[in-house]
């Protein structure tokens, strides 16, 4: 039965899934032209509805959905997540941060397809964009109302990989609190790597924000980077462990 309906969520969902996200982007292209909005709101607006619609089509793809939400930062905030799979990005608007800039690898700026969209938006190459600019469009874009959305991790292929610490230094930089997001069920369903969708449980929890106040001296961040990480991980192992029982 796992195996039918592996193959179900492949073709037709994965179809609908692809199809969803290049003919909104079409329309969606025509109207984001004429408007010209410059501050990019329009787009992450817009890309905020297609990451819900990818989220109810998982849903469909699963065995379960729950979102736990925790009350959010009345002001911009600096988004933190485990990362293993290529599904994470979308998850982020189950909590309804629907204004955010992410900060994510070069590659993903080279798809001639979400390039625009990209860009548009105001995302950040963190792999092109030195450090000191980096912070100056972080701060441009809170400014802005924007949230900030790092995955700390970088790499999907090692799901308990470590939390670097620029996400952390960032937040302590602009004085912004972090909200930590565990992704549970992903890996399950779109591991690194694999183009099958497989049925999962999937657990979405964002977790009261954490202050960088509270971690003071030079390497704050770091002890911020951990204890955010072992909250996070903490909830991803426990709820893996009980859906795999």
């Amino acid at each position: 039965m796992t195996r039918l309906r592996t193959f179900f969520n492949t073709v037709v969902i994965g179809t609908v899934a692809i199809s969803w996200l290049v003919l909104s982007s079409l329309v969606a292209a025509v109207f984001l032209n004429i408007r010209r909005d410059k501050t990019g709101r329009a787009v992450r607006k817009f890309v905020f509805i297609q990451s819900r619609g990818i989220v109810w089509l998982m849903q469909l793809a699963g065995k379960s959905l729950r979102v736990d939400v925790s009350p959010r930062p009345s002001g911009p905030c600096v988004v933190v997540a485990n990362h293993a799979s290529a599904l994470d990005l979308y998850t982020i608007s189950a909590f309804g941060f629907d204004n955010v800039v992410y900060i994510t690898k070069g590659w993903v700026f080279k798809l001639p397809f979400f390039r625009y969209v990209m860009n548009s938006a105001g995302y950040i190459d963190a792999e092109k964009t030195p450090p000191e600019q980096m912070l100056n469009l972080c701060r441009q874009a809170v400014q802005k109302g924007c949230d900030i959305v790092l995955f700390p991790q970088g790499s999907r292929k090692d799901p308990q990989a470590r939390f670097k610490s620029g996400a952390f230094y960032l937040a302590k930089q602009l004085d912004l609190p972090v909200v930590p997001v565990a992704i549970c069920g992903t890996q399950t369903m779109l591991p690194a790597g694999h183009f099958t969708i497989a049925p999962a449980h999937l657990v979405l929890k964002s977790f009261p924000a954490v202050l960088p106040a509270d971690y003071p001296g030079e390497l704050g961040h770091l002890h911020m980077a951990q204890a955010v990480k072992k909250q996070i991980m903490d909830v991803v192992n426990q709820e893996t462990e009980l859906c795999n029982k």
